[in-house]
């Protein structure tokens, strides 16, 4: 049961114990003016009855003092039965009986005063329906008031549940009308100051999250200029000493051994040529250092469909033809966008063997969307996306770093959807010449 539904129970059931009480009252005091009533009947027809005994036989006997109409009296002569009264039967049985009032009754001599109260018990039972019809109205008007009130000064709750709401959501932007309530008032400036408490601390944690990410951006940076400078220039020296070798050894007859080795040296460089370049690709996308972020995505997608024909490949932008330029946020935002797509398509090669891949960036007022569907067989039955490698890790650990959302769950129609959604600076405000693939 709601607060509101309580408030107004409760509030029924005092009107409701009030109304019983004030009836038990009422019936107590009325068989106490009830008999009292009776008292005072039978000293008027005592007094009427002595007066007419004193005087002899009343001409026209019992009669005649009947004919006087006198409340709640009869008279009766001798051992006769005394009839009911014109007003009696009117109250209820069960009423009658709550009384508790009897008919009383004294002679004198063969004149016998019979007072009844069944008059006095129906006007009485008159005055309570009366009274309890106006007690009726009155509990509903008052039950209809109290729900108009209470739903009033419960309407503040309502708006404080949607703040905190908004709160859980990330919404940290809390304001309340308390309504005047002075509790609601505190409570709601105490909810505020956490609200401002928590935004301050999701900022801190962004700082913080952006820091990270550009620190292990910038060391993957050093490490790829190492591998660059040592690694390579070393495979370099490899490659012509053994290029040396294998010319030394071919003008020799017994330079056949010799030549094998070369050749076999050369692979291996080969081989370790294009690890490092694999690594540097990994450590580091050169493309964002050459090109912007549509051109580089642009050649991203465009390699993976030279080396993948058979994909039907599809790179779009919102708004088509005219986006916003991310060139001029961080650093941190573009190579997050580009990690997510190189990683997505990573992924859905690896694992979907899908036959069309979409890929797809919107840009928002103060949001990027990106998004890599594939058609492929979708995730498996009770899979947890979340229990991923350390590509997802990686992936979910530089969105949260920026304050975004990443989500990976099946695709309308079947396969495949990453998404994530990151918050954008508002500094970024040039524009950008995107070319559109299909």
């Amino acid at each position: 049961m709601s607060l509101k539904m309580r408030i107004l129970a409760l509030i029924g059931l005092f009107l409701l114990l009030m109304t019983v009480a004030g009836g038990a009252v009422m019936v107590a005091n009325a068989r106490d003016a009830v008999r009292a009533e009776m008292a005072s009947a039978l000293e008027l027809g005592r007094a009427l009855g002595l007066a007419v005994t004193e005087r002899g036989t009343l001409a026209g006997g019992p009669g005649m003092l009947n004919g006087l109409g006198l409340r709640h009296l009869r008279f009766v002569e001798g051992d006769d039965v005394a009839g009911p009264g014109v007003e009696s039967g009117r109250a209820p049985d069960w009423f009658t009986a709550l009384i508790a009032v009897e008919p009383q009754e004294l002679r004198l001599g063969t004149l016998r005063v019979v007072a009844e109260p069944g008059d006095e018990i129906a006007e009485v039972w008159e005055d309570m329906s009366d009274l309890a019809a106006a007690v009726l109205a009155v509990g509903v008007l008052l039950l209809a008031a109290a729900f108009l009130a209470v739903g009033r000064a419960l309407a503040p709750l309502a708006r404080l549940e949607a703040g905190v709401k908004r709160l859980r959501h990330g919404d940290y932007r809390f304001a309340f009308d308390s309504g005047g309530v002075p509790e609601l008032r505190r409570l709601g400036t105490g909810i505020a100051a956490l609200a401002d408490g928590l935004a301050a601390a999701d900022r801190e944690n962004r700082r913080v999250g952006q820091r990270i990410v550009a620190a292990q951006d910038s060391e993957r940076r050093e490490i790829a200029r190492d591998i660059h400078d040592e690694l390579g220039a070393a495979l370099f020296a490899i490659k012509v000493d053994a290029g040396r070798l294998l010319r030394l050894a071919e003008g020799r007859a017994d330079g056949e051994e010799a030549a094998e080795r070369a050749r076999k040296i050369l692979g291996t460089a080969a081989e370790v040529h294009q690890l490092s370049r694999r690594i540097l690709v990994r450590l580091r996308p050169a493309l964002l250092d050459q090109l912007p972020l549509s051109e580089a995505l642009v050649e991203l997608v465009g390699d993976w469909m030279r080396r993948k024909p058979d994909v039907a490949w599809t790179l779009s932008f919102d708004p088509p033809g005219a986006v916003a330029d991310l060139d001029g946020c961080e650093e941190v935002l573009r190579v997050t966008l580009y990690r997510l797509v190189q990683e997505s398509l990573v992924n859905a090669l690896r694992h979907a063997v899908p036959s069309a891949v979409a890929v797809s960036l919107r840009i928002n007022a103060d949001s990027v969307e990106v998004a890599v569907t594939d058609d492929g067989p979708g995730l498996p039955a009770g899979d947890d996306p979340n229990r991923a490698g350390f590509g997802i890790s990686g992936m979910t650990e530089r969105v949260q770093a920026l304050g975004g959302y990443l989500s990976i769950g099946p695709a309308e129609g079947g396969g495949t959807r990453v998404s994530a959604r990151l918050p954008r600076p508002s500094h970024c405000s040039a524009t950008v010449r995107l070319e559109r693939m299909a």
